[in-house]
């Protein structure tokens, strides 16, 4: 059953990807636009620091709602790590000349990746489900099912016209710096 649902997420990350991919032409490459200047290396290491800081409040407010306890903490600190590395390094682009197949294929190899990325994942949430109490258990559920924090409006919610607000159908992958959504905390 396990191995079912991870080919069903691996599958539906991967036509997502090549939908996305497919939805988006390929003078519209990732770069600077007009007017826009190339982040330095100080820049940038000035933005990863940001979303580490913003990641790590996340999950010590959520390890502070599900109120772990001494026992569980081998099965939080293993969720903790594989969610930190699901934002690791960025993938280097591909050339700002490429032709259009190696865009493609540079989409395509990013979202199995992510496909990767979401299944550890999900097996490091099933370690930490198991270790919580009930209760606790119900609560992961809530935070996981609604990663934004919200249950109504622009928040990953349904906004009063039943749309999903800015971020889609799935959530996003979270708000803040990229993090917080696909089963992220809140």
């Amino acid at each position: 059953m396990k191995s079912i649902t991870r080919n069903k997420l691996t599958t539906a990350l991967f036509a997502a990807g090549l939908a996305l991919a497919a939805a988006v032409p390929a003078s519209a490459a990732p770069g600077p636009g007009p007017g826009a200047r190339e982040m330095t290396p100080e820049m940038q290491a000035q933005m990863q620091q940001r979303m580490q800081s913003r990641m790590q409040a996340r999950l010590d407010k959520m390890a502070e709602r599900l109120e772990i306890k001494a026992s569980q903490q081998d099965a939080w600190q293993t969720y903790a790590k594989v969610y930190q590395g699901m934002f690791d390094a960025r993938p280097t682009p591909p050339a700002k000349d490429a032709d259009a197949a190696t865009l493609m294929r540079h989409r395509a190899d990013r979202a199995a990746q992510m496909a990767t990325k979401l299944t550890t994942l999900a097996d490091a949430t099933a370690k930490l489900q198991s270790a919580l109490t009930p209760e606790q258990a119900k609560t992961l559920a809530d935070m996981t099912r609604h990663p934004m924090g919200g249950r109504h409006g622009k928040h990953g919610g349904r906004g009063e016209h039943g749309s999903r607000g800015q971020m889609g159908g799935m959530g996003g992958m979270g708000g803040g710096g990229g993090v917080g959504g696909m089963g992220g905390p809140r």
